[in-house]
């Protein structure tokens, strides 16, 4: 199969409408051939204007919206979650398994997914609130790791302190993570450290 076949998912491009099918049709094909369209949508805060595009950066993603509507503080945050998305997670997208971490969205409760390459040791979590509004906090049970390996966890949008996890931990209690807005999102970026890790981790979990 040529290598820039893609697959656009849906002919309707808000958050809820990329995501679900992408959930669905990611059991069958790769992260990296499935195309979501971001479209204009509802952004009262930051928080939302980064969620409707991290909703669309799960795989291979097209910005259709008019940019030139957007306001300074908003071009600013999306320049820098594009170059993220070319740096960081479109690597990890083309090469890394996908693990389903959480219900299919409904855009109501949280959701999630997990890119987790097994080669290079690294990985991502996308972990996205839904509406209601007592649900600000929720635990993400991995999938793929070592258990006796130890990870060193960062929260690139800075919800939580980085901090170090033992791979056992991550896959049977997970990953707990606190979003105080409704519609907003967390990325948790995870790659297996050494042994300096694995003391710091050691001596929390005594």
């Amino acid at each position: 199969m040529p290598e820039n076949t893609y697959f656009s998912i849906t002919d309707t491009y808000y958050p809820l409408s990329n995501c679900r099918p992408f959930y669905e049709m990611s059991y069958v094909l790769p992260a990296a051939m499935l195309e979501s369209n971001v479209e204009k949508w509802p952004v009262p805060m930051l928080k939302n204007f980064l969620y409707m595009l991290r909703k669309g950066m799960m795989g291979w993603v097209s910005i259709m919206q008019d940019t030139t509507a957007w306001n300074a503080e908003q071009h600013e945050a999306a320049r820098q979650a594009i170059a993220l998305y070319k740096e960081q997670l479109r690597p990890l997208i083309r090469d890394a398994r996908l693990y389903h971490v959480s219900d299919r969205p409904d855009g109501v409760h949280w959701d999630g997914m997990e890119h987790w390459d097994a080669m290079r040791r690294k990985g991502v979590v996308y972990a996205f609130r839904g509406t209601i509004a007592t649900e600000a906090e929720h635990r993400f049970v991995l999938d793929g790791l070592d258990s006796a390996a130890c990870y060193a966890l960062h929260f690139a949008v800075g919800s939580a302190p980085d901090r170090q996890e033992w791979g056992r931990a991550l896959m049977q209690a997970g990953v707990s993570v606190h979003l105080s807005s409704p519609l907003s999102l967390e990325l948790i970026f995870l790659h297996s450290a050494g042994p300096a890790c694995r003391a710091g981790a050691e001596d929390r979990m005594q």
